[in-house]
């Protein structure tokens, strides 16, 4: 009962206070197929041996389509957005004792790649970065939720910045890398902000 209420509620409170994704179920569905089965064999007693065994059958079936859906359909998409969002990454790695933040719409990729700190723009704007940190707007060609050129020079402010383009194989094409340049931070020396125009 424990068990089985925990799972059942994880799904509810997943729906209500996030999304469910596939990653955040795995445990409480393992559970409820095992406590399935276990329902099953109780219920049926003699007879379970037969309605299980179909049971299986049907599981290895699905497994089966599960791993063709997974490699055909859902990771290609994935895969072609890693060819773009880890080349940026690693061009921007942070270096030895170097503070960084990276405000990208690919924050996940982003940060684990370059060891540095990833946030995404509507997290920046409430953000007050340390002084010293280098901070590097990315923006992909073909990206998502992230702010046009005009968007990126108001949350520069008034810091003098560096603008570099890092060409990608993936989905996401070319990414602008509009980068501030801190006092105390690594690479200090840009062009002054209103030069970003041309990422438009």
């Amino acid at each position: 009962m424990f068990l089985g209420s925990a799972s059942v509620l994880t799904f509810v409170v997943l729906g209500l206070a996030t999304d469910g994704e596939p990653r955040f179920v795995y445990l409480p569905v393992v559970l409820l197929t095992v406590l399935g089965v276990q329902t099953v064999r109780g219920a049926l007693g003699a007879r379970a041996v037969p309605v299980l065994t179909a049971t299986a059958g049907m599981a290895v079936l699905t497994l089966l389509g599960t791993v063709h859906v997974v490699a055909h359909g859902a990771m290609p998409g994935p895969m072609d957005q890693h060819r773009s969002t880890v080349p940026v990454a690693r061009a921007l790695a942070a270096g030895p004792g170097e503070r960084c933040l990276l405000v990208t719409a690919y924050e996940p990729e982003n940060g684990w790649y370059s060891r540095c700190d990833a946030v995404t723009y509507g997290q920046y704007r409430r953000l007050d970065p340390a002084p010293g940190t280098r901070v590097s707007f990315i923006r992909f060609t073909r990206g998502r939720e992230q702010p046009t050129a005009e968007g990126v020079r108001r949350l520069a402010g008034d810091h003098p910045v560096r603008t570099r383009r890092i060409p990608t194989g993936g989905s996401l094409g070319t990414a602008t890398v509009v980068t501030l340049v801190v006092p105390g931070a690594p690479g200090s020396v840009g062009r002054p902000a209103e030069d970003a125009d041309h990422l438009r």
